[in-house]
């Protein structure tokens, strides 16, 4: 039997920091997303789950630009940032991303793979060398610091990821299965790290194949499936959607 924790954060007082609204994507001429609509609140975690070939991945590429919508927009903060390129929305909007795949620089060290960013993104050096510092500490990687992104476990290589993600300072953070191929220790490291950016009010939007995990930390959740929004809502009352248990849960998946 497959269980969830219970959610932690009751209400949000903000307005949405991140809102999709009615976004249509086709890719050679097939239908992937048909009109979704979800929102945001600051410093909200917040999921999106269902079967593979749902439309999760498309749905992150629509957000961060990396695809356009056939129709629809994206907002962040009431701000329409549809016609805004990638870099401009990491930039202007602060959004970050952790790719799906192992994107840690492979053949640079740990402390490079965060300097990369660090001189790209701090103009000033002092600046640079304590963000960096402190995010080797902060994801516990200072002892790794010399050692080549190429030797790093999938645990250290995640942690690094999403430490490099961090060096922009984002206040949103898009995660793209960050807890896959990573054992059960850093699995609870990486959660904890996710609960951290919360309470530094960072939003977080997270997609992940274990349905178990990402119930676990979010404080809202939507399933897609057959690229549509079929419900929404805390983990306790997701999971009771008749639809969402046929298409995506199963059965006998319940809360504890």
């Amino acid at each position: 039997m497959s269980s969830v924790k219970k959610f932690r954060i009751l209400k949000f007082k903000s307005k949405p920091i991140l809102t999709a609204k009615g976004i249509v994507k086709s890719i050679n001429n097939r239908v992937i997303l048909r009109k979704i609509d979800f929102e945001i609140n600051k410093g909200e975690i917040f999921g999106l789950l269902g079967p593979n070939g749902a439309g999760k991945s498309v749905t992150f590429n629509v957000l961060l630009g990396i695809m356009k919508a056939d129709h629809g927009n994206v907002f962040v903060e009431g701000t329409r940032i549809t016609n805004f390129a990638i870099h401009e929305r990491a930039k202007k909007f602060r959004i970050g991303y952790i790719p799906q795949n192992d994107s840690v620089f492979k053949g640079l060290s740990c402390i490079d793979n965060l300097k990369s960013i660090a001189e790209i993104t701090i103009k000033d050096k002092i600046k640079q060398e304590s963000v960096v510092q402190k995010l080797l500490s902060e994801f516990n990687l200072s002892h790794l610091r010399n050692i080549l992104g190429n030797n790093l476990s999938g645990g250290e290589r995640k942690r690094t990821v999403i430490a490099r993600a961090l060096v922009n300072n984002p206040k949103i953070l898009l995660m793209d299965e960050p807890l896959g191929a990573v054992d059960p220790i850093n699995i609870d490291m990486i959660k904890k790290i996710i609960i951290n950016l919360q309470k530094k009010g960072v939003s977080v939007l997270i997609t992940d194949h274990s349905a178990q995990n990402v119930l676990s930390i979010v404080d809202r959740c939507s399933i897609i499936a057959g690229g549509e929004i079929i419900t929404s809502g805390k983990p306790k009352e997701i999971i009771h959607n008749k639809q969402a248990r046929q298409l995506y849960f199963g059965e006998h998946f319940s809360v504890t």
